[in-house]
């Protein structure tokens, strides 16, 4: 079973700031990390941008994260 969980977050100008995503249990990163989970510090990759672009090829997860960003974001 895949779970995600958004850890913390913070209220900016721009709305809401999730700090970091766990995703565990993903098909795709058990097979292509050989992990059960992995944590994304959302706040470390971002820094004080005010743009970020998620780039890589086909499959690679950039809708899985996207998808799973998108809860706490409504």
């Amino acid at each position: 079973m895949s779970e995600t969980t958004v850890n913390g977050g913070k209220a900016t100008s721009g709305g809401y700031r999730p700090l970091s995503l766990t995703l565990r249990g993903f098909k795709g990163i058990r097979s292509g990390l050989g992990r059960d989970a992995i944590t994304l510090d959302l706040e470390a990759l971002v820094g004080d941008a005010q743009l970020v672009a998620i780039a890589g090829s086909n499959g690679r997860g950039k809708t899985t994260i996207m998808d799973n960003l998108h809860p706490p974001l409504c």
